[in-house]
């Protein structure tokens, strides 16, 4: 019985391995985001902005996200968009925005919505600097280098994909988004925002 354990063992191992080695930063990539449509993606994070050779510059904050609706608080702020409405709450001037955004506006504030855009237009393959076992470094290059995207860098824990930093190199200016305490639910939270005896802008 034991042989016959180990036989299978000699036999299956090698075989998961060519998978895993076989798998593609384009399946990859396709998983997690599939993963962010079906589920929602809660995390804290904090983006972190170098220009040239300025001082870098930080903001914390916290999201949810489920395709392309979600919601954040940062500096203050609350952001939400349900797929038609974007909502923009000011705490210092207790002021409540709603406006209907454009495709591109989403994708300067959604990262994951932009990369999903990216990998369309460019070369998706696995970071070659990468050694680390635990989790995947996706490199996405555009092919139109004059787009001001270099590169769009996105790390993935093995097996839970939960995203644990995106950075985007634009030439002279790096951002970067470290997620914390990610994690995917099934349930769906509310995308509206809410404020009672907020002033309220419609700019829709």
């Amino acid at each position: 019985m034991k042989k016959l354990t180990y036989l299978l063992l000699c036999l299956v191992l090698p075989i998961l391995a060519v998978a895993q080695n076989n798998t593609t930063a384009d399946a990859v990539l396709l998983d997690f985001l599939t993963k962010v449509e079906n589920q929602t993606l809660t995390a804290k994070f904090t983006i972190t902005v170098t220009e040239n050779a300025n001082q870098p510059i930080s903001y914390t904050g916290s999201m949810q996200m489920r395709g392309d609706r979600f919601r954040l608080n940062m500096l203050g702020n609350e952001g939400a968009y349900d797929g038609k409405t974007y909502y923009l709450f000011s705490e210092e001037t207790n002021e409540l925005t709603l406006s209907t955004p454009t495709h591109a506006e989403l994708l300067e504030i959604n990262p994951v919505l932009f990369a999903r855009q990216l990998q369309r237009l460019s070369t998706v393959r696995f970071n070659a600097a990468n050694k680390d076992n635990k989790r995947y470094v996706i490199d996405l290059v555009p092919n139109n280098q004059e787009a001001g995207i270099k590169k769009f860098s996105i790390k993935l824990r093995k097996g839970s994909l939960i995203p644990e930093e995106i950075t985007v190199n634009e030439g002279g200016t790096t951002t970067t988004v470290r997620f914390f305490e990610a994690t995917y639910d099934a349930f769906v939270p509310s995308f509206v925002i809410s404020k009672p005896g907020a002033f309220v802008n419609d700019l829709r």
